[in-house]
């Protein structure tokens, strides 16, 4: 199985974006995201996150000034079907879906993306609930939180290991932010946790990871500083320099 997005609109009119496997897709102004839209105001620098497990996708509008649209509706969050267009600007992406994988990519995907995954029982790491989720094989390890827990996470975010929470700056539909103390400097910081929607598998969390290592390596003064990232109970966190402002 596979998702494509494929870009009928805009700058980037004409690419298309495949994922046969767990991933994440950020699309903004700033620099990081995979669709970057630098000079297009009417996005965000974080504007909107796709999280994508193929045949299933899974929008979040990352609290953007101006909104992200599916099929014409100004949505927060969004189940993603075949079919289905998101607009930004002058933007439009269509999501496909595909029950099988191109013969021109079979041969080098055929070992790590099998075209029917498997049904695996999940056991959430913050209270032990079962349940069950797709697998690319019966023996992937995975990373798994209930929709319960989800929704109490962000209610209430859990302390992340080495540093102290002095208040919730904002919540979102991946997760919340917080305003923080890191416990060896005393310098305050900005806490932000990531929820998944979906069980996560491993290689999908270590991949995820990789790409945040990359973007930590940019060094530029109008960039947030990096400082930390890493997960506990699950939950991803990522710690940055704290900007007291607003998105724009």
């Amino acid at each position: 199985m596979q998702v494509n997005l494929k870009v009928i609109a805009g700058p980037y009119k004409g690419r298309i974006f495949n994922f046969t496997q767990h991933d994440s897709f950020l699309i903004g102004r700033t620099p990081e995201a995979h669709l970057c839209l630098a000079d297009d105001r009417f996005f965000s620098r974080n504007h909107c996150l796709l999280e994508i497990n193929p045949p299933h996708s899974f929008l979040r509008d990352l609290g953007s000034t101006n909104g992200t649209f599916v099929n014409g509706k100004r949505v927060r969050e969004a189940y993603l079907q075949n079919g289905d267009r998101i607009q930004g600007g002058e933007t439009i992406l269509v999501v496909e879906v595909t029950t099988s994988v191109p013969a021109d990519l079979a041969e080098t995907t055929q070992d790590a993306f099998p075209s029917r995954p498997v049904l695996v029982m999940v056991e959430c790491l913050n209270c032990g609930r079962r349940e069950q989720a797709q697998a690319s094989d019966a023996n992937e390890r995975m990373t798994f939180l209930c929709e319960d827990c989800r929704i109490e996470l962000k209610r209430s975010p859990q302390p992340v290991p080495g540093y102290d929470t002095v208040k919730l700056l904002g919540r979102g539909g991946m997760g919340s932010v917080m305003l923080g103390r890191e416990q060896k400097t005393g310098r305050a910081v900005a806490i932000k946790t990531l929820l998944p929607e979906f069980a996560v598998s491993d290689k999908a969390m270590q991949r995820f990871m990789r790409e945040i290592d990359v973007a930590a390596a940019l060094k530029h003064k109008n960039i947030v500083e990096f400082i930390d990232r890493g997960t506990h109970n699950g939950v991803v966190y990522l710690v940055t320099e704290f900007v007291d402002g607003c998105d724009a």
